[in-house]
């Protein structure tokens, strides 16, 4: 698609009934597809954002239904239209107005059977008399089974207008959202297509070109700071947990020392307490060996 394509496609699109609210940007940027100095107003802007479809796309019940019906029969007047969907309502009534406008007429020519012919045609049922014309005075169509079945077809007709109603409604309203989903298609496609062009344009631009370096640069030298300072605080983490695990090893150190002394001096007390232990024992063998002494001479002396 060549720009002046594009112009011409951003330019449908801003005539579309939906796009309404959105007509005067959309021309403006179709114009930027082949006016330079235009397009560099509208390097910086995000088309997507600007133009998203839910928000630009605005759709009420009477536009969408003029919409599929203009889709569906362009050549329809809209006087037309306004008459078909006129008739429903107006259908409704027709089986009431059948039936009142034979009773009306009944009731009429009830009255002259009964002016003419007296009590003998006051006997005779209502009824029967409808059915017979009431002796020719009522009009054939309005006779009661002629009524009965005016008043019927149009019932029949009636439902016949209402199903074809519901139908001619759903494909209506299938036609727009179609109509709906084929313009969200086009919107994305043009946006699309608008932004490589000025894609082309911003980088083209020296101004734009050095404005985007200065914005590289002023990026890696943040990077660069907050990579500086990232190390500088890692050093300093680094430095505090050598700090630390130093003492620690110097705390464990000292008291390896303390437990070592304190095992020596456990040791010393063991070996003093077992040198005692043994003295004791000697002790004790030799009262032993005294006390056993002095019986032995009793009793060689009680033997002799």
């Amino acid at each position: 698609m060549t720009d002046s394509e594009l112009a011409d496609e951003l330019r449908e699109l801003a005539d579309h009934p939906h796009l309404a609210a959105r007509r005067d940007q959309l021309h403006d940027l179709a114009d930027a597809m082949t006016d330079p100095e235009g397009a560099g107003r509208w390097c910086e802007v995000d088309l997507f954002a600007a133009f998203a479809p839910d928000d630009s796309i605005l759709v009420d019940d009477e536009t969408n239904g003029e919409a599929a019906e203009t889709a569906a029969s362009p050549t329809e007047p809209r006087w037309r239209r306004r008459l078909v969907a006129a008739v429903g309502p107006a259908l409704v009534f027709v089986p009431v107005l059948v039936i009142w406008l034979g009773l009306m007429t009944a009731t009429s020519a009830h009255s002259d059977v009964l002016a003419a012919g007296g009590a003998d045609a006051a006997r005779r049922p209502f009824l029967e008399m409808w059915r017979q014309g009431f002796d020719g005075r009522l009009p054939w169509l309005f006779e009661f089974d002629n009524v009965a079945l005016c008043a019927l077809a149009s019932v029949f007709c009636l439902v016949l207008w209402t199903v074809y109603e519901n139908i001619a409604r759903s494909s209506r309203e299938e036609a727009s959202e179609r109509a709906l989903r084929a313009l969200r298609v086009r919107l994305r496609v043009a946006l699309t297509q608008a932004s490589l062009v000025l894609g082309q344009v911003r980088l083209s631009s020296p101004e734009r070109f050095g404005a985007e370096l200065s914005r590289t640069a002023a990026d890696i030298g943040f990077v660069g700071t907050t990579a500086r300072k990232v190390h500088t605080e890692l050093v300093e983490a680094l430095t505090l947990t050598l700090e630390a695990t130093r003492k620690t090893t110097d705390a464990l150190a000292g008291s390896a020392i303390d437990v070592r002394d304190a095992v020596e001096l456990l040791g010393g007390h063991l070996a003093a307490i077992n040198s005692t232990c043994d003295d004791l024992a000697a002790a004790v063998t030799r009262s032993s060996t005294m006390i056993k002494v002095p019986d032995v001479s009793e009793r060689v002396r009680a033997s002799r």
